[in-house]
């Protein structure tokens, strides 16, 4: 690249500066220099500006050597780091065509070793991880278990006060008040069954003929029905019920109560003609009918 001129302001000062570099990177030099030396205006209002070109001067060159420093430093590293390099690669060549050597295999086994001890180790942690939480686990049911437990502490007060009421009640029981009451009891029990198992056999009795009747009324029905079918004759009337018989002074009394009403009944009523006699049912679904509103 050529030199050319650049033309640069320094805190008020122009200078022209004969440089390869560019514009743009000359400028930023001169933007760093120009703060340094206001920041140090600033600081000591009363320096003057060579004294204060000076000191920046001062701190660049101090920058500048340390760099130097640490580069040469940084460089001696990197000449070690190629020196060990190009000796790992003469190792392993070494290593390829003739096998690891005793003092590599040694340290291979002690890394190995160290190695396995970790994995150990590593699991060893695990485990003991898991068994604090297990543990935190099981603490916080036992914390649960123990405030339950105070819950519940009044509650076992309460029965053991019932137990021991319990138990002076069952002392107090053994006077022969009691045993009679208990004797009793069981007596009343014992009838109590034996009056449920009668009323069981009553109802099955009851049951029993409730059926008997039902399939007579049926079997009746069918009969007439087929009668009627086949063209017989209208069946009788039914006979009328028997007249109540009443037994004692109290039967007596009934009986001529209920002729003294039927008396009182017919007196005061004039002589009629006598009931027209009912006509005979016509044959057919309409006698049918009636008959099975009968029964």
């Amino acid at each position: 690249m050529e030199k050319r001129r650049v033309r640069l302001e320094i805190n008020g000062v122009i200078c022209g500066l004969i440089t390869q570099e560019s514009d743009e990177y000359m400028k930023s030099l001169a933007d760093e220099v120009s703060e340094m030396l206001e920041e140090i205006q600033i600081a000591s209002p009363y320096i003057t500006r060579e004294a204060a070109a000076l000191t920046v001067a001062l701190n660049y060159c101090d920058d500048a050597r340390k760099n130097g420093q640490k580069r040469k430093q940084l460089q001696e590293r990197v000449d070690e780091l190629e020196v060990e390099a190009e000796v790992w690669h003469e190792e392993r060549a070494d290593m390829v065509q003739n096998g690891p050597n005793p003092e590599t295999r040694a340290r291979m086994e002690n890394l190995e070793r160290r190695n396995n001890a970790l994995q150990e180790i590593a699991g060893q942690v695990d485990e003991l991880r898991r068994r604090v939480v297990s543990l935190e686990k099981e603490n916080r049911a036992l914390e649960e278990q123990s405030q339950k437990a105070s819950q519940l502490e009044p509650m076992r007060q309460e029965l053991e006060q019932l137990r021991e009421e319990n138990q002076r009640l069952r002392q107090g029981v053994a006077t022969p008040e009691n045993e009679s009451l208990l004797e009793e009891l069981e007596k009343l029990a014992a009838d109590n069954a034996a009056l449920k198992l009668a009323a069981e056999e009553k109802d099955a009795q009851l049951q029993k003929a409730e059926q008997e009747k039902q399939s007579t009324v049926a079997a009746a029905k069918r009969a007439v029905e087929e009668a009627l079918r086949r063209g017989h004759k209208k069946p009788a009337k039914a006979a009328p019920a028997p007249a109540p018989v009443w037994s004692g002074r109290a039967g007596a009394k009934r009986a001529c109560g209920a002729g003294f009403a039927r008396g009182r009944r017919g007196r005061g009523r004039p002589p009629g003609p006598p009931p027209a006699e009912e006509p005979p049912a016509p044959r057919g679904r309409t006698g049918a009918g009636r008959i099975s509103q009968f029964f």
